[in-house]
């Protein structure tokens, strides 16, 4: 079964598929979009766009409106799989020092790999947060109000992930506190995200319509066209999922 994303969470669980049929998926060009969409905010936000903006429609010259430097700064990166690496890489190549953050650390030759169990004491002074983790019974919730209370007024969180592993009545306690800056969200646990919803009205919140890793046939076919001549021969696919991880 080849899924046409990289979430495979509504496979695995299904009953009806059976344990014999291997599940894959196609994730190998979405870590280019994913980690423009994280650049792309973040750099934003440092280069004061919606304050320059705002001056632009004023008419207002403001030589005060000086970017932030980014270099050096730390970011994190839950989930460093192929998409959370090359968020990794798009983001050390704006000069910002990147942790991967894992299940269980591994080497790498590239990066600093940390255990989940880390992450609490990395927040404190990272400038952002990256989720690109899939939904499985260890992630789902994992950013909730004890993980926040280690936040900075100046972190910005970005999910680019699952939308289920962020407690979002948490993040806008931690946003209204001064724990959090900002939160820029791609995914929601319900989709489309309710009307009601307070984080369309809130100031220090982004909201995007789960478009951050489009499914084209363009970014889908270099894996699934692989996968169909391996499975034609009679070999075993790639990247097929560990059901029992949940990815």
């Amino acid at each position: 079964m080849q899924n046409s994303g990289a979430g495979v969470d509504h496979l695995v669980n299904d009953p009806a598929i059976p344990a014999a049929v291997p599940i894959t998926r196609a994730d190998g060009q979405f870590g280019f979009w994913m980690a423009r969409y994280a650049a792309g905010h973040l750099l934003a936000e440092a280069q004061r766009l919606g304050e320059c903006a705002e001056a632009q429609a004023a008419a207002a010259w403001n030589p005060k409106l000086l970017p932030e430097d980014l270099t050096g700064q730390r970011a994190l990166a839950l989930g460093f799989g192929r998409i959370g690496r090359q968020i990794g890489i798009a983001l050390r190549e704006l000069g910002l020092e990147v942790h991967g953050v894992v299940r269980a650390p591994r080497p790498d030759a590239d990066f600093i790999l940390h255990g989940v169990a880390e992450l609490p004491d990395l927040l404190g002074t990272a400038r952002v947060l990256v989720l690109a983790a899939p939904a499985t019974a260890e992630t789902r919730g994992l950013v909730d109000a004890g993980l926040l209370a280690h936040g900075n007024p100046r972190l910005t969180l970005i999910n680019v992930g699952r939308g289920e592993l962020v407690d979002l009545p948490a993040l806008l306690a931690a946003l209204d506190a001064g724990r959090l800056g900002r939160a820029v969200l791609d995914v929601f646990p319900e989709e489309p995200l309710p009307p009601e919803s307070p984080l369309w009205r809130h100031p220090q919140v982004t909201v995007t319509p789960h478009h951050s890793g489009p499914s084209t046939p363009r970014q889908l076919i270099p894996d699934i066209q692989a996968n169909l001549d391996r499975y034609a021969r009679g070999e075993a696919v790639q990247g097929a999922v560990d059901r029992a991880r949940g990815y």
